[in-house]
Parts: structure tokens; C-alpha cells; sequence
């Protein structure tokens, strides 16, 4: 059995490379970036779906808040307009209600003021 050193003198040696390693380091290389690419932008994407719910929630808040305030608002609307409140502020601005004479029920053509002072509050009402 023959041995063999294990330092050889070599100085004048080279080492070839070799093409198909560096092939696969840079097909690894490229492989790897598109991995980390695609893994950045699933985070990023998650990311921008988290912000929206947070928007979604946000503005559904503020549509229910607006939704409150304009029943409330139809509310006093027509707490005012009832014909008790009007009447109310009718007659603090110094209106009086209106007497039947003063009431023109049936026809387009204007009445004489003669009639006018005749009618009766049983005969507005029969009209």
C-alpha cells in the first residue's frame, strides 16, 4: 500500500471553476431574493388589509354617530313644528287663531265684504 502525503507542493497549480456551480449559486441567488420578495409583499398586503378594517370600523362608527344625530335632529324637527309649539310661538310673536269670517273655504272668486261679515261659524263649516 503506497501513501500518499497529504501536503502537496502545488505551486504552480491553478484551480479551474467551474460554470454549472456558478450557475446554481446565482440560480439560488435569484431564487432566494424572489422568495423574500414575495414574503414582503404578503406582509405588506396584510398591512394594508389590517389599515382598511381600521377605516371600514372607523367610518361605520361615524356613520352610526351621524345616523344618531339626524334622528335626534328629525326628532326636535318635529317636536317644533307639532301645532302646540306652533301655536306657542304664534302667540308670542302677537298672532291671534282665525275667526271663521275670516276663513274662505269654497270658491276661487273673492267675496263681497258685505258677505263676509254675515257668514257664521255653522255655515263655514257646512260649505
Amino acid at each position: 500500500m503506497r501513501r500518499m502525503p497529504q501536503q502537496y507542493a502545488n505551486p504552480h497549480l491553478r484551480r479551474e471553476r467551474d460554470p454549472r456551480a456558478l450557475r446554481r449559486q446565482v440560480c439560488l441567488l435569484v431564487s432566494c431574493l424572489m422568495l423574500a420578495a414575495g414574503f414582503v409583499l404578503a406582509v405588506r398586503q396584510q398591512i394594508v388589509a389590517v389599515e382598511y378594517g381600521y377605516k371600514t370600523e372607523a367610518l361605520r362608527r361615524e356613520r352610526e354617530n351621524l345616523l344618531d344625530e339626524q334622528r335626534r335632529l328629525m326628532l326636535a324637527l318635529e317636536e317644533r313644528s307639532s301645532p302646540a309649539q306652533l301655536e306657542t310661538a304664534a302667540r308670542g310673536m302677537g298672532l291671534q287663531p282665525a275667526r271663521a269670517m275670516q276663513i274662505d273655504v269654497g270658491s276661487s272668486r273673492p267675496r263681497s265684504p258685505a258677505l263676509m261679515g254675515a257668514a257664521t261659524t255653522g255655515s263655514v263649516l257646512r260649505r
